[in-house]
């Protein structure tokens, strides 16, 4: 234990090494662009679109999961800790695992949330695919934006991992989760931060599913969210005009229906332009 973190990361692999070695080089970044405790602690309200798509996801589970007081939450590459500090908020006990203690990008970052005096969450450095953590020890496993750092060999294996951790009736809560379409490749995904090593890597949503199911979960709501960070916008006064046209007689709202409909399966099945979210139970 140093400083409050249990640390069983014990020799882990180059990979994780360069990883956990980008993000306290990431951190040293975001200190220059003027990142410090108080805009730490006021996460995910700042007015920038990443976190604008993060606040819009932790609204999203706290509407759909029923949590109770004193139940237990494993906060999957926690990161700045930020919904580590939502979800202890709560009411529930709440266990921080991350590669990294970088302050801003690692589980140091905690520190400053918990020296308000407020909340308390634990702290566990290691790998999301080998966790030395006991079996059925959780209700809860929360996964933001945060799978894709499994390469493929390490993907099942950590959901198996995930599934070992939960009780009976436990849920795993995958936010946020980028993805490969048909005419969206994402080739080059992760190329604009690729000098910190951060193991980037993109899946179909068939993927997912696919590791999943085969680690044991019942997948209850697999869904695509739309990826754009920041607020929607709305259509142009003509588009409204034909939408308002549209919805005057039965004919046309069944017409307005089948556009929508279609429209989504192009832009996030087909086109790409969507995150995936996804529930699942033990």
């Amino acid at each position: 234990m140093t400083g409050g973190i249990a640390d069983l990361l014990h020799e882990p692999p180059p990979f994780v090494v360069r990883e956990a070695a980008g993000l306290e080089r990431f951190a040293a970044v975001m200190g220059e662009d003027g990142w410090d405790r108080e805009r730490i602690l006021a996460l995910p309200d700042v007015d920038l679109p990443y976190w604008y798509a993060q606040r819009r996801a932790m609204d999203f589970v706290l509407a759909e999961v029923p949590f109770r007081a004193g139940e237990r939450l494993l906060d999957v590459g926690s990161n700045t800790c930020w919904a580590s500090n939502i979800f202890a908020g709560a009411g529930l006990e709440v266990v921080a695992l991350d590669i990294a203690s970088a302050q801003m990008q690692g589980l140091r970052t905690a520190d400053w949330f918990l020296e308000e005096g407020e909340r308390y969450f634990e702290r566990v450095l290691s790998t999301m695919y080998d966790p030395a953590l006991a079996d059925a020890s959780f209700d809860y496993v929360f996964c933001c934006e945060v799978l894709h750092h499994n390469d493929s060999a390490h993907l099942g294996r950590t959901l198996r991992e995930l599934h070992r951790l939960l009780r009976p009736g436990g849920r795993l809560l995958v936010v946020n989760e980028p993805l490969r379409f048909p005419l969206r490749l994402k080739l080059d995904h992760g190329q604009e931060v690729a000098e910190f090593e951060g193991n980037e890597n993109v899946y179909f949503l068939h993927q997912y599913l696919r590791a999943a199911r085969a680690a044991g979960f019942r997948v209850t709501l697999p869904s695509l969210t739309a990826a754009a960070h920041g607020p929607l916008r709305e259509p142009g006064g003509h588009l409204q005009g034909v939408k308002r046209w549209l919805r005057r007689s039965g004919a046309g709202r069944g017409v307005l229906r089948a556009l929508r409909v279609g429209l989504f399966f192009w832009r996030h099945a087909i086109r790409g332009d969507a995150n995936m979210t996804l529930l699942g139970e033990r």
